[in-house]
């Protein structure tokens, strides 16, 4: 059987069995789509679908509407006229069977989309992927004056944020670190691509806060002001710097229906996560300039300080 966690925006029409309600269908996506909810739509949905594929639907769509599902594989959409023989109106469903029920069957999706987005779960992985070739010597490991090397401190910066931790990446980790899940690079794939594309595959429904391990600097407010800049139809968050004016794919948000397009840069040999500020439902809200430092990665020793580190 088919099943799909229940924070995507999946709906399945009712059979009908004359037809009639195609006019009233039309009148309701005519609506969906003057309160902003743009709508895309396939035949069938059934146990070989591939759950990429429903998320390339959702890409750039907030709410995919399906003719055939298995019943009870998502909510559904009653728009067949009301028959004696009918039930009462079942628990996961929309009623939009008369001209009178369309304004509110709309204003309920709304609030269903609404509770979807906010029930996606959030994991967070720091990146240590990277060869440290400037520095020398693995930046993961580099430690702040308390002693606490640098992917402990990111982990434990964001923790709260999230539902799960992950460490994306190769290399030797501190002890008290191997209980932390890890997540390997995909293999052929250079650079951050492979770490955040090896991370969407292991939680494919889930929305990701990602982070390089040489951002000494991080603390908490930068994290709570990128997701909040999680407003409107965005798939990815990727803050501009105002010092430099460059994008910060490397403490980004990524939403789990922006996974397409990375697999599609993967596949088409690119190597810089960056180029998904092209796609025109990311985001680049400007830094704060009191939080500009936060973003500050360190790739050379002479910027470390005599105890070795960067941070505080």
């Amino acid at each position: 059987m088919l099943t799909l966690p229940d924070h995507l925006p999946v709906l399945a029409l009712s059979k009908s069995e004359n037809g009639v309600e195609a006019g009233q269908i039309g009148k309701l996506l005519d609506l969906l789509e003057a309160a902003g909810i743009f709508v895309s739509q396939i035949d069938e949905l059934n146990s070989a679908t591939p759950a990429q594929d429903v998320i390339t639907h959702l890409t750039h769509a907030d709410l995919l509407l399906v003719s055939e599902a298995p019943t009870g594989s998502v909510p559904t959409l009653l728009c067949s006229p009301t028959r004696s023989s009918d039930s009462r109106t079942r628990s996961g469903s929309f009623v939009c069977r008369s001209s009178a029920d369309l304004h509110c069957c709309v204003a309920d999706i709304k609030r269903w989309l609404d509770q979807c987005e906010s029930a996606v779960p959030l994991a967070g992985a720091v990146l240590i992927g990277g060869k440290s070739s400037r520095m020398g010597r693995p930046k993961h490991l580099l430690e702040h004056a308390g002693g606490e090397t640098w992917l402990q401190r990111s982990l434990t910066t964001l923790s709260p944020f999230v539902g799960e931790l992950f460490i994306s990446g190769a290399g030797k980790i501190p002890p008290v670190l191997r209980s932390t899940a890890r997540v390997d690079d995909l293999p052929g794939v250079q650079g951050p691509l492979a770490g955040i594309g090896a991370l969407m595959r292991r939680r494919p429904f889930s929305s990701w806060l990602v982070l390089a391990c040489d951002l000494p600097n991080l603390g908490a407010p930068a994290i709570s002001w990128l997701l909040n800049q999680r407003i409107g139809r965005y798939r990815a968050i990727i803050a501009t710097n105002p010092a430099t004016g460059r994008s910060e794919p490397l403490l980004a948000w990524y939403d789990y229906r922006c996974a397409p397009l990375i697999d599609k840069m993967i596949v088409s040999g690119k190597r810089k996560i960056s180029e998904l500020c092209t796609f025109e439902l990311t985001a680049q809200p400007l830094i704060p300039e009191e939080l500009v430092d936060c973003w500050r990665n360190v790739n050379y020793p002479e910027e470390l300080d005599s105890r070795g580190s960067s941070g505080p």
